[in-house]
């Protein structure tokens, strides 16, 4: 694969991370959907994403497995948010924290992986903490957290992730044509 067609995976990625995660915060606001719905559908279009991506990367990305894993997670909880009330909030509460710890591996393997590709990829690192507490939190709170917690943490989660891949992105073409 070029590293043109790489960079402009990642701008890409980035950009539906960061649109997926405003929409998820603010659409729910200014319209009729739903937070749950809204909740659902990022999921599943981020799920649905994450698995197409790592199939057409998994000879360029070592870690391809588990973000297809990653990705079926999220789509399986959008889908199970479907039906909300036939399964149990606390079984969807918890696969949001799982995904964040799987992302959060995920997350940082890439960082590891594209170190000599791209630029500020410390921002990477930091992301990957910041989803791993992200987990941590929502399994902690498993008793007494609500979806809305999980879901408030998801789009925050997914717009910073989306800065980060754009940053990465506008650095890496910054300092190739320098």
């Amino acid at each position: 694969m070029s590293e043109n067609r790489f960079l402009s995976f990642v701008f890409i990625k980035g950009l539906l991370f960061l649109l997926t995660g405003i929409c998820l915060l603010v659409l729910p606001k200014i319209t009729s959907l739903s937070f749950g719905f809204m909740l659902c559908l990022a999921f599943m279009l981020m799920g649905g994403y994450e698995i197409i991506n790592a199939f057409f990367f998994r000879n360029f990305s070592r870690h391809s497995i588990l973000d297809v894993i990653v990705g079926l997670i999220l789509f399986i909880t959008g889908l199970i948010l479907l039906f909300v009330p036939v399964f149990d909030v606390m079984i969807i509460i918890s696969l949001i924290g799982i995904y964040f710890i799987l992302k959060s591996i995920s997350s940082n393997a890439f960082g590891i992986q594209t170190r000599k590709i791209l630029s500020c990829r410390w921002l990477n690192l930091i992301i990957s903490i910041i989803e791993l507490f992200f987990g941590l939190v929502i399994i902690i709170s498993i008793p007494t957290g609500a979806l809305w917690l999980a879901g408030i943490l998801t789009g925050i989660d997914f717009i910073l992730s989306g800065f980060t891949y754009i940053n990465m992105h506008i650095a890496t073409n910054y300092l190739k044509e320098e």
